[in-house]
């Protein structure tokens, strides 16, 4: 009797002590889920530059761009130009950085040859390019305090430029930074994800 008392004893805790793990299971399955999801969902790892963002695979970037018109220069470098009128230009210059510490996104618009009025220019920003700042723009200045909005250099939008940290880039938080200097003569964007 003593020995069935113990089987049964030793058997409650078994199932006792399973049953705790089949609990713990989905709820470390959902608490895992959610920590990816924030991960995944981060928007600066979807905004796309040139028609590339942050998590686009290695592999597929420079078919990407290739087929918008770029020439790759090397490994990290896709340059294109088109041709303006008055002997103008317009250059296109989208740079790659993927090492073990961080993958960076640099993009900038020159115009180049003629003569480049800037002074009192109020020409608009490219549709192309205007969608992208202003998603960067909401990232890096909208919903802070206004004293992080000093800090961040943040410019009042126009139809004519869109501007924060004087186009140098901000940290936005322990992975992320962004770059934002858009207006009708030229434009740097670009996002940093640090590992």
């Amino acid at each position: 009797m003593k020995n069935l008392q113990n089987n049964f004893l030793e058997a409650r805790y078994f199932f006792s002590q399973l049953a705790m793990l089949l609990l713990f299971i989905p709820a470390a399955t959902v608490a895992s889920d959610k920590d990816s999801a924030n991960n995944d969902n981060q928007p600066l790892k979807h905004i796309e530059i040139s028609g590339i963002s942050i998590a686009t695979p290695a592999g597929k970037i420079a078919d990407i761009l290739i087929a918008q018109g770029y020439a790759q220069v090397n490994n990290t470098l896709f340059t294109k130009q088109e041709q303006l009128q008055n002997n103008r230009k317009t250059i296109f210059r989208v740079e790659i950085e993927d090492t073990a510490a961080f993958r960076q996104i640099s993009y900038h618009r020159s115009l180049s040859g003629g003569r480049v009025k800037t002074a009192g220019d109020k020409q608009p920003i490219p549709a192309f390019e205007n969608d992208t700042a202003q998603q960067l723009y909401q990232l890096i200045c909208e919903n802070i305090s206004e004293e992080t909005k000093k800090t961040r250099a943040c410019e009042p939008v126009t139809t004519s430029s869109i501007n924060a940290g004087h186009g140098q880039f901000i940290e936005l938080d322990n992975h992320f930074s962004a770059q934002l200097s858009a207006t009708a003569a030229n434009t740097a964007m670009g996002i940093k994800y640090t590992y």
